[in-house]
């Protein structure tokens, strides 16, 4: 390429044709490179920085990645919405969740039980915290990274008051371990 440039080319002319020959070596197009079902697998984490996803800790197989990617865009512009958090949880492979948002009780109809999650009586803060319910069991580790993830996309009122997965017990078909990575169900906060 620096045999087409003439003799008085300037060093940053030469420099920018030296570096422009080896753009046939790259292995992979800017357009595919963009594109979350056609980046490499190898890449990801640097499509991933450059959307600015939060949460890749958790993702553990390339299809929760590729998701994540897709929807940091939505996830980024309805950040602070219980749809952000609900998406963030299902886009990790969490599955579908019950939000339950605040913890102030003042009906007597049956609906709010004495089991901690509510607060009964005139205790002040309780309006701004939430509860994660989630349909499947998750690690310890899982648990502590989601909070995590999810300090980030709630509003910044809001607390989280409990991670909760006690719904869907752990089975006895030794892929959990009493090792100390599950718990009983729920993490609070």
């Amino acid at each position: 390429m620096n045999k087409l440039l003439p003799p008085n080319a300037t060093t940053l002319e030469k420099r920018t044709a030296t570096a422009l020959a080896v753009v046939d070596e790259i292995p992979i197009l800017i357009r595919d490179y963009w594109n979350p079902d056609k980046c490499p697998s190898e890449l990801l984490p640097y499509l991933a920085a450059e959307v600015s996803v939060d949460g890749w800790e958790l993702a553990e197989s390339d299809d929760a990645r590729r998701a994540l990617i897709k929807a940091a865009i939505p996830l980024h512009q309805k950040r602070g919405t219980p749809w952000a958090i609900r998406e963030v949880i299902r886009r990790l492979g969490f599955g579908e969740v019950d939000l339950i948002e605040g913890r102030n009780v003042r009906r007597r109809d049956g609906t709010a039980f004495y089991n901690g999650d509510w607060a009964h009586g005139r205790e002040n803060g309780q309006w701004a915290q939430y509860i994660v319910r989630l349909r499947q069991a998750i690690t310890r580790d899982q648990a502590e990274n989601l909070k995590a993830v999810l300090d980030r996309y709630a509003p910044q009122r809001s607390e989280l008051y409990k991670l909760d997965y006690t719904a869907s017990p752990l089975r006895h078909n030794g892929v959990g371990r009493y090792d100390g990575q599950y718990n009983r169900g729920s993490i609070t906060a």
